[in-house]
Order: C-alpha cells, then sequence, then structure tokens
C-alpha cells in the first residue's frame, strides 16, 4: 500500500494506486508491504539532496529504499521480521519524494498532464526501490523499458493522447469524399464526378499511436429541390454542431470568398474551422495566389490550408494541424477500436460501393434517385454472397440501369464486386435487382425506410 503523507487529487491517488499495483505484480513482492510517498517543495528537496546525497541541487524526485534488492531479486519478509510495522503488520520498503514544482515544469515541457508527469515519477522511484539503476547507459535503457512497459499497460503515457470529431462541409462536388478517403487511408465514403454524391454522415476514422480522429463527411450544400435534400441539410447542421473541428473545403477552381461567404452563413458553429481550398492541383499558383490574400482577411477561421486530396498535397500537414486543435487526455481515449476505420458495416459498406458504381457508369438521366438497400449478406469462410435492391424512382429509368442485354446492370456489378472483394479480402457473389420505387426522394417514409433520416 502506499502511506500518502500529502494531500492530493483523488484521481492523481488512484492512478498512483494502479502503478503502486502494477509494480508490486512485476516484482512478485508479497502482499504485506508499504511505500511513503510525500510531495514536497523545492526548498525541501534541495535540502534532502544536500543532506543525504552531498549535493545541492533541485531534482524531480527522491528514492530512499530501507531494502537492500538486486533487480529480479524477490523479497522475502522473512528476511525483515524486526522491521515489519506491528501496527498493520507491513514492512516499509522505502520513501519516495516528489518535488511539486518541477513535475509541473516537466508535464509542460513533455506536453502531457500534471497527473501523468506525476505517475511517471512516482513509478520510476518504485523501480529504484527493486533495485533498478540509471548509472549506466545500459542500466538506463532497462529501467526506461520497463518503467514505459508498465505504465503503458495502464495507459499512462507521456505523449498527450489525443482524440475527437473533425466534419468536413462544403459545396457539392468539392472534394470532400475523396480528402476522407485520403486522410483515412481506406475506402471509406463513396467517390463520384457527379454531385450530391454523399447523403449521409459517413465517419471514417484515422488511427496512430497517439491519436484517434472520427471523420465525418457530410452530404454537399446544395439548392432544396425534394424531402431528402431536408434531411441532408438537417445531417450537415447536426454533424458541424457536434464536433471539434470543422474543415471547410472550398474548391480552387471557383471564386473563394464568395464560396466561403455562402458555407459561412450557415454555419454557427463554436467549434475550431479550417479553411481547405481543394484542388490547387488543377490551378496556377499566380492565378490563385491573390485570391488567397483577399481570402485570409475576410476568413473568420482558424487555419487557411491550400490541399489536393487527389494529390495527398499537405495532406499530411492537415494532419498535424487537427491534432493541434483536438482535445487531450491522460489516457487512451478512442471512440472506435483499433482496427475499425468506418463506422458502418460491411452490409452498409457494400451498399455504398453498388450506389458509387452506379453513379459512375450511368448518364445524367439517372441522377440522384437512386438508393442501395443490401438484402441478404451471406459470410462463409471463403466466399461473401451479396443480394441487393437498387432502386429508381421512375419506370423509364429502369431499361437505363438495366441496359441492352442487361450490359449496364452487369457492369455495375462488376465493378461493385471487384472494390468489394478487394476491401474484404474475400470472393463475392453479387445479385444485384434493379426495383422502382416513385418519387421516393419526396416520400417521408420511403426516405425512412432506406434510413436517410437526419433524426436517426
Amino acid at each position: 500500500m502506499i502511506e500518502f503523507n500529502t494531500k492530493i487529487d483523488e484521481k492523481i491517488m488512484q492512478n498512483l494506486t494502479k502503478v503502486y499495483d502494477a509494480v508490486v505484480d512485476f516484482a512478485h513482492f508479497p502482499k504485506k508491504i508499504k511505500v511513503n510517498l510525500s510531495f514536497v517543495d523545492e526548498k525541501t528537496i534541495r535540502k534532502l539532496n544536500k543532506d543525504t546525497r552531498n549535493i545541492d541541487k533541485v531534482t524531480d524526485v527522491l528514492t530512499y529504499p530501507y531494502i537492500e534488492l538486486k533487480p529480479k531479486e524477490k523479497l522475502k519478509l522473512s528476511d525483515y521480521k524486526l522491521d515489519i510495522d506491528p501496527d498493520d503488520n507491513r514492512l516499509l520498503i522505502g520513501d519516495i519524494y516528489i518535488c511539486t514544482k518541477r513535475a509541473n515544469e516537466q508535464s509542460v515541457e513533455y506536453g502531457h498532464s500534471l497527473n501523468r508527469e506525476i505517475c511517471f515519477l512516482f513509478c520510476h522511484g518504485m523501480l529504484h526501490i527493486l533495485g533498478y539503476d540509471h548509472i549506466k547507459k545500459e542500466d538506463e535503457e532497462v529501467m526506461t523499458r520497463l518503467q514505459s512497459g508498465i505504465l503503458d499497460k495502464l495507459n499512462i503515457r507521456r505523449e498527450n493522447f489525443k482524440s475527437g470529431f473533425v466534419t468536413i462541409v462544403g459545396e457539392t462536388n468539392t472534394g470532400k469524399s475523396t480528402l476522407i478517403n485520403q486522410l483515412v487511408g481506406e475506402k471509406v465514403a463513396i467517390v463520384s464526378p457527379k454531385s450530391q454524391t454523399t447523403r449521409e454522415n459517413i465517419k471514417g476514422i484515422y488511427n496512430d499511436e497517439n491519436t484517434q480522429i472520427v471523420f465525418v463527411d457530410t452530404p454537399g450544400y446544395h439548392k432544396k429541390k425534394t424531402k431528402i435534400d431536408d434531411e441532408m441539410d438537417k445531417q450537415i447542421l447536426d454533424a458541424s454542431e457536434d464536433t471539434e473541428i470543422l474543415l471547410i473545403l472550398i474548391d480552387a477552381k471557383k471564386p473563394l470568398i464568395e464560396q466561403y461567404e455562402k458555407i459561412e452563413k450557415k454555419l454557427s458553429s463554436d467549434a475550431k474551422k479550417i479553411l481547405l481550398i481543394n484542388k490547387i492541383d488543377e490551378v496556377k499558383y499566380e492565378k490563385i495566389y491573390p485570391q488567397l490574400q483577399a481570402l485570409s482577411k475576410v476568413a473568420k477561421v482558424d487555419e487557411i490550408l491550400p490541399i489536393s486530396a487527389l494529390k495527398s498535397t499537405n495532406c499530411d500537414v492537415l494532419i498535424d494541424m487537427i491534432k493541434k486543435y483536438l482535445p487531450s487526455y491522460d489516457y487512451e481515449m478512442r471512440y472506435y477500436p483499433l482496427d475499425i476505420y468506418i463506422d458502418k458495416n460491411l452490409r452498409e459498406m457494400c451498399a455504398e460501393i453498388i450506389r458509387e458504381k452506379s453513379l459512375l457508369c450511368l448518364d445524367d438521366e439517372v441522377p440522384h434517385g437512386i438508393q442501395v438497400v443490401v438484402t441478404n449478406f451471406k459470410e462463409e469462410k471463403d466466399l461473401v454472397e451479396i443480394y441487393a435492391d437498387l432502386y429508381c424512382e421512375k419506370e423509364s429509368h429502369k431499361p437505363i440501369i438495366l441496359g441492352k442485354n442487361g450490359e449496364k446492370i452487369k457492369e455495375i456489378s462488376t465493378k461493385s464486386r471487384l472494390t468489394i472483394e478487394w476491401i474484404i479480402e474475400k470472393q463475392v457473389n453479387l445479385n444485384i435487382y434493379v426495383k422502382v420505387k416513385e418519387n421516393w426522394r419526396n416520400d417521408a417514409r420511403a426516405i425512412a425506410e432506406f434510413g436517410l433520416n437526419a433524426s436517426e
């Protein structure tokens, strides 16, 4: 157990107890032991250093072991019968002193919380009691590795863990889906040269050792024509309100200020805002530079960054920029498991892929009145059997989708199947049936049946 000689925050006390238990388990120590832990000021720790080590210096932590152990040596209570405290029947194995001011300074220096720094210093002191030291380089490496291993298992890390939601908004066909696919590094959102492709707030998840970013790809802003347009606008509003960071995407090939002002009027979020000028690979620098200068004077945003989602230009810069504004945590705060990069299940992903390929293969006469529902998804060891209904909203659209002698639907099916096989790494047997649901985009019940309500 830990004898706390100083009053400290309850949360820090709980984490220190976890560190203590982990070190005791690692060393296979008996349970009936204890350590004194004191938090002191600079004057006190300087005096301790001077009196006991003949060093006139302020250090972050001091350890005084009451037992002599070598690394990996087991502690036997029978060897210390006379030293066991009769009041609690425990053996005091050492005193640890932590300088509060130095801990504060180092937490700022390393960019993490005081909570985490104190846990590191306490673990450091406990390892000294076990007989570990860092005088020689090889001994220091061993101690560092052990200390990091113990704390990592408890999710108490030196590096800040950052996580949060980042919503991408913009007009239709500005490259939002392409950007999210590029940032996440996987096939997440469907990508089409036609506008209004994305109908739902699709989440893609970026993970690294110290970060989780949940990207939300919203439908594009557009003129309202049908009831589903209202639902799409609600989804944009919901996503932009409930987020840490807003990525506002505009097209470098169009007037920049005009695009920004059109979107800015619709945003009331208090989130941090990063304005992205996409498709810079398609314009000349001399043409866009004056616009960027003018935009920087009027845009009410935290950052402005020119990018190319297609070519991945400045995408690494964007990730670093996002990390700067994400909330920090003392522990590994992940909203989704590490092996998840999209919040949709395979059935939903397959439906999105089929719709994407349909939009790519069909002419403008069958634009966005298409919705896909996977009715059966049967997964076996080496084969996945998929049945899907592809809905259009006019009877006259059905023969166009089928094509002469079924060639068009065959093309859609083949392209969909190949993409799905690439993602799930299994052979796929895909069966697509074309159905008609008249004017479904203006039918509230049909919109609900397809799961496209913003309220869900």
